[in-house]
């Protein structure tokens, strides 16, 4: 048996999430307020490049603190921060992008 589809009411506002779905899978965000979405970019880093990150921004270690705490050689630290800091401006540069405009409506 076939469940009837129930329609989500649409907000014009909220038109950005579906044409980019990937972008709020992690929950939901305001793509005006630059807090949340760098929060939210924070939140998509993965792996090693989250753990240096975090430990080098977050908690104030050095390089050579990390390398030891994660195993790492300081260039494979400073490799990580590179990418994570590389993926952090990419996300929040997509969602500053593709977000609406406020007067919208």
């Amino acid at each position: 048996m076939r469940r009837p589809w129930k329609y989500w009411q649409f907000d014009p506002i909220q038109w950005w999430r579906w044409r980019h779905p990937r972008l709020w899978a992690g929950g939901g965000f305001d793509p005006h307020d630059s807090q949340e979405v760098t929060y939210y970019a924070l939140l998509r880093l993965q792996g090693a490049a989250r753990d240096v990150f975090m430990l080098s921004c977050i908690e104030a270690l050095d390089y050579d603190q990390i390398g030891r705490h994660l195993a790492l050689t300081i260039s494979e630290v400073e490799a990580h921060l590179a990418a994570a800091l590389y993926q952090i401006d990419t996300m929040v540069r997509f969602i500053e992008r593709t977000r609406p405009r406020l007067d919208v409506g």
